[in-house]
């Protein structure tokens, strides 16, 4: 049976004849964050049932495997050795891939690509908890910070608006307009997430009354900072605890960051 590991990592081989065979080309484009990594691994799940190869997931090489349980698995030094070999796939190109090797193969990847799976049943969310479960230390974390929450039951009032603040850019968002529609928005036991740190501070110099943590933000797929990975990761298993997720996203048709989320901990989730 071949063998698929999904390497979730920073450091992957680009090949450009590989992506431009596929009319994905775009330099700018590489890096992949936590709702990039689910989809592509929820894309690989059924596919494994489809194609009938072995499917791991090792996260040993991401920086959020300081926080996430990391379960041996009887390939993990083999991975580690091949740390500098993970192969980016492209978008549409897994099937090929895979179809490219022969029996027996033991592959290392890293995807993004998409899942066109909408109704994800239970053992495919199972699949994906268990690679998202914090480590012991780190679930104390969560609970600690859990508890300055002043809601016993919470919405997430969420707001992704740009990779600039990422990406060290100058910001072309309007918070005023962003602003706008949070007050349109917002309800009395929301909590705001953003991945926009200079829109937090625009929001708390309105004084206006939502709840939202002091913590650091980062894009998970570009961040080795200890503390913002920490943080960022803790917003992630914020969310899966809401009663609802409300969502404004200005780059895409919804961020993957909360789609996802909701998708696998059966939250339901609003576009506004």
């Amino acid at each position: 049976m071949k063998i698929v590991i999904h390497t979730w990592t920073h450091n992957f081989n680009i090949d450009k004849k590989h992506i431009k065979k596929y009319n994905y080309y775009n330099e700018t484009n590489f890096f992949f964050g936590l709702g990039d990594l689910i989809r592509s691994t929820i894309k690989l799940f059924y596919l494994s049932k489809k194609m009938n190869f072995r499917l791991i997931v090792d996260i040993q090489l991401h920086p959020i495997s300081h926080f996430l349980k990391n379960e041996k698995h009887e390939y993990s030094d083999l991975v580690l050795k091949n740390k500098d070999n993970i192969d980016y796939v492209c978008y549409g190109a897994v099937e090929d891939y895979v179809n490219q090797h022969n029996d027996n193969e033991i592959m290392f990847i890293l995807t993004n690509d998409f899942c066109e799976e909408q109704n994800i049943n239970n053992e495919c969310k199972d699949f994906i908890k268990k690679i998202l479960t914090p480590k012991h230390d780190y679930e104390l974390f969560i609970q600690r910070k859990m508890k300055t929450i002043p809601y016993s039951n919470f919405n997430i009032l969420h707001y992704r608006l740009n990779d600039e603040e990422f990406l060290k850019k100058k910001s072309s968002v309007v918070f005023e307009e962003v602003y706008d529609n949070l007050q349109k928005n917002k309800e009395w036991n929301d909590i705001l997430i953003t991945d926009t740190s200079k829109f937090k501070q625009f929001v708390f110099l309105k004084n206006n009354p939502v709840f939202m943590f002091d913590i650091k933000i980062c894009h998970l797929g570009l961040s080795k900072n200890h503390d913002e990975i920490r943080d960022t990761l803790f917003e992630f298993f914020l969310i899966t605890k809401c009663s609802k997720i409300k969502t404004y996203c200005k780059i895409h048709e919804m961020s993957g960051f909360v789609k996802w989320i909701s998708k696998i901990y059966d939250i339901p989730i609003h576009k506004i």
